[in-house]
């Protein structure tokens, strides 16, 4: 995780390494060496690999999206492993960004990073109050349900979709989905043989921008 971040040219103010740590130090950047114990400690992991970086979160300001872009939107997701997977997904299928709007979890806590695999370090990630703001950035919503109808709009298959254009694909929280009521200008299910109602958020999340990368590239 911190080559990664190196890679990505992000600014590593400093490193500790465990005293019997070797496999990798930022290079030209003094590494504090701490005893065993007390590295452990200041870790938030059971089993940490003994390296530990201090990484100024990068400064990301966007407020419009050009009509060859798209975007996955994440709206009140609680949970980091999801949202991690969910960044993850998004820069390996080439999305322009990661938004995340609504209550959602802190996308630089150690968990979301960890969860990324380094892929917050590679795609933008932005947090904005609603989806409302998201919109105001150019961008046409794509909402993601499991429901057969939503009010009076009619989901239709995710596979059938309008995915060009500047879109954003939105998926909602572990427990209660998107709100019926988000400004959503299309809604669109992913269609499923088995039992199962629905998909874990991140989950859907993948299979829907795998998809649309595949649909565009096409295009």
């Amino acid at each position: 995780m911190v080559a990664e971040a190196v890679a990505a040219g992000l600014d590593v103010v400093d490193q500790y390494v465990r005293e019997d740590y070797s496999d990798y130090e930022v290079p030209g950047l003094h590494a504090h060496e701490l005893e065993t114990r007390t590295f452990n400690s200041v870790s938030d992991t059971e089993t940490p690999r003994g390296i530990l970086a201090l990484v100024r979160i990068p400064t990301i300001s966007l407020s419009r999206f050009t009509e060859s872009e798209w975007v996955l939107v994440g709206d009140d997701i609680s949970d980091p492993g999801n949202a991690g997977t969910m960044i993850r997904s998004a820069e390996a299928a080439g999305a322009t960004a990661v938004v995340f709007s609504g209550a959602t979890v802190d996308p630089w806590s150690p968990k979301v990073v960890r969860a990324s695999a380094g892929a917050v370090f590679h795609v933008p990630v932005v947090q904005v109050e609603t989806l409302h703001d998201v919109k105001e950035m150019g961008v046409r919503l794509l909402g993601t349900t499991s429901h057969v109808a939503i009010g009076a709009a009619q989901p239709v298959s995710l596979y059938s979709a309008d995915v060009s254009g500047c879109i954003g694909l939105v998926v909602g929280n572990e427990a209660h989905g998107l709100n019926p009521d988000a400004p959503i200008d299309t809604w669109v299910t992913i269609p499923h043989a088995g039992r199962s109602e629905s998909l874990n958020v991140a989950m859907a999340g993948t299979v829907a921008v795998m998809h649309i990368a595949q649909a565009r590239q096409a295009r």
